[in-house]
């Protein structure tokens, strides 16, 4: 029965478009199952390896960074996490949004509000996804596990800010 979960995987899981993973991500972009399956392996470990290096950095990390991370990567490794499992963000919106109501405005802090809101959002777009084949949830979640890891690296601006200043 075992060798036969992958013939029989599309009966059991809901609609390919009420999922947000990375697994789905690239089940519905990659038309090769074998391709999108090392696609969903790779990126998952480039996840879990942010989140880890946001953990081993954890006595200069604020909790809700930490924590934040953590959720976010659960929801995008996840190999069967449904649009109703997305409750599990739940926490990582209060933390994150409190985090950032306590810290200066730079340009980092304003892109992660705005990924923050994306994240909360996009998955209402999941029916499109039928047709345009890009969950664009996916894409604003693995961006915040990025961003959140580039603050934990101790870059609390980017690069043009002294540019963004002085245009102001």
């Amino acid at each position: 029965m075992l060798r036969n979960v992958r013939a029989v995987l599309p009966l059991l899981e809901p609609k390919l478009y009420q999922t947000h993973s990375l697994r789905t991500f690239w089940s519905m972009l990659v038309p090769w199952d074998s391709l999108a399956l090392a696609l969903y392996v790779l990126s998952a470990a480039v996840v879990l390896g942010l989140t880890i290096a946001c953990w081993k950095r954890s006595p200069g990390v604020p909790l809700p960074l930490r924590y934040s991370v953590l959720l976010l990567a659960s929801v995008l490794v996840a190999p069967h996490l449904t649009i109703y499992d997305l409750v599990i963000l739940a926490p990582a919106f209060i933390l994150l949004a409190d985090w950032l109501l306590g810290q200066p405005p730079t340009p980092w802090n304003r892109c992660l509000g705005t990924l923050l809101y994306l994240v909360y959002m996009l998955p209402l777009l999941g029916p499109f996804t039928r047709w345009t084949h890009v969950q664009l949830s996916v894409v604003a979640m693995a961006i915040t596990v990025y961003l959140i890891w580039s603050i934990t690296r101790g870059s609390s601006s980017p690069p043009s800010a002294e540019g963004t200043a002085r245009i102001s």
